[in-house]
């Protein structure tokens, strides 16, 4: 398909502009500028929920008791919809400005050695085409409808009575379900997950590369401290998972008799298992900065040693009768301590380029659309008193 958009930056990582859906979505006029994104997430809202409302409306199943699980009474249709689908929608920009960032901080901090910025470019350009195949795309539509004839054909309950099935008969509202609101969810989750595997991919194919690191460097990575705060960026997508998943287990405690004692071992290993997912992609860092920080050491301690020898050869083992300058007052002392300052640099350096803010955010992101389900056992006031302790 010829690209009939604008070019991009030449930093980008994530495009808004490309892809076959942008490309739909420009030829609609729905893509610049970016507050017209709104526009595309209440045409979500239209095309995903909207027909479940007039549908389960005709068949009586929004609310009352014809069913067990009415339409307004189904956590899952309605949090998946009107909250997890938007926010992947949203994402998307959050994602473009964060990674674009990070693309142009390894080439302007120098980072990335000049004679290997064509290897650079090489790589960021092969990671971009893979985002921006049509194949790719036209792949998660098949399996979006191909993973939601599989949920809601075979593993869905043949005797659930709800506004989507109906004594083991699919209703018109099911079927719009079945065929456009899930796969259309599902390929959002789909486009999701592949940004996050390219951008692994890419920092993979960067940390082989020659890289210029700091041993020094004030954020404790040796000057790749970006990566570890980038990483917030992805928190809007887990929480559109958590969103999802919180949903599906809200369905399990208030429709199917489970409880929250018997889900919280589930809770805790999302919660944990989402956490360590997204900052997989700056693993492959780990050898690059610990070779740093062993030479660093080595390096910095030769430096600190012949600094400390003329210091001491000066103020402690030369008569003071000989020594012209006077000890108060000498930048000498400052000098000491500078010293001592900068390997204290090197020496706490981290292995593993992370933020701890950025952690914070992504385990936020993960915990907040659970609370309604913790509110079930815990009243929701001392869950967010509990909450305000922590963060404060």
């Amino acid at each position: 398909m010829v690209d009939i958009l604008p070019p991009t930056d030449e930093f980008d990582f994530v495009s808004v502009q490309s892809g076959l859906t942008n490309q739909i979505a420009h030829r609609l006029g729905l893509l610049q500028p970016h507050r017209r994104r709104f526009i595309r997430v209440a045409l979500l809202i239209l095309i995903s929920w909207i027909p479940l409302l007039l549908l389960a409306g005709l068949s009586g199943h929004v609310t009352g008791h014809e069913v067990a699980i009415t339409l307004l009474r189904d956590p899952e249709a309605n949090f998946r919809f009107l909250i997890a689908l938007p926010i992947l929608e949203l994402a998307e920009l959050v994602l473009a400005f964060s990674l674009a960032a990070q693309v142009r901080q390894f080439v302007e901090s120098g980072i990335i050695a000049d004679a290997q910025i064509s290897r650079f470019r090489t790589i960021l350009a092969s990671v971009r085409r893979c985002h921006h195949s049509t194949i790719s795309e036209l792949a998660m539509f098949v399996l979006a409808i191909g993973g939601s004839l599989f949920m809601r054909l075979f593993v869905m309950p043949d005797n659930s009575s709800s506004w989507e099935r109906l004594n083991n008969v699919i209703t018109p509202a099911g079927w719009w379900h079945l065929l456009v609101s899930l796969p259309l969810l599902y390929f959002f989750l789909l486009r999701a997950i592949w940004i996050f595997v390219l951008w692994g991919w890419f920092l993979f194919r960067v940390s082989r590369l020659d890289l210029q690191l700091t041993a020094t460097h004030p954020d404790r990575t040796g000057g790749l401290g970006f990566l570890g705060w980038g990483l917030a960026s992805f928190s809007p997508i887990v929480f559109a998972f958590a969103v999802v998943a919180s949903a599906g287990f809200a369905t399990e405690i208030f429709h199917r008799g489970e409880s929250l004692d018997s889900l919280k071992y589930h809770l805790i290993i999302y919660i944990a298992l989402i956490t360590l997912v997204v900052h997989f992609p700056v693993l492959p860092f780990a050898v690059r900065v610990a070779r740093c920080r062993f030479y660093g050491l080595l390096e910095f301690s030769a430096l600190v040693w012949r600094h400390d020898r003329a210091f001491d050869k000066k103020w402690i083992h030369q008569p003071q009768s000989e020594n012209h300058e006077t000890l108060l007052g000498t930048s000498d002392v400052q000098s000491l301590a500078d010293f001592g300052t900068g390997y204290e640099h090197v020496y706490d350096m981290r292995i593993i380029p992370l933020d701890t803010k950025a952690v914070m955010v992504v385990v936020l992101a993960s915990v907040i659309p659970m609370l309604p389900l913790i509110g079930t056992v815990i009243p929701l006031q001392e869950i967010l008193t509990k909450l305000g302790e922590v963060l404060v």
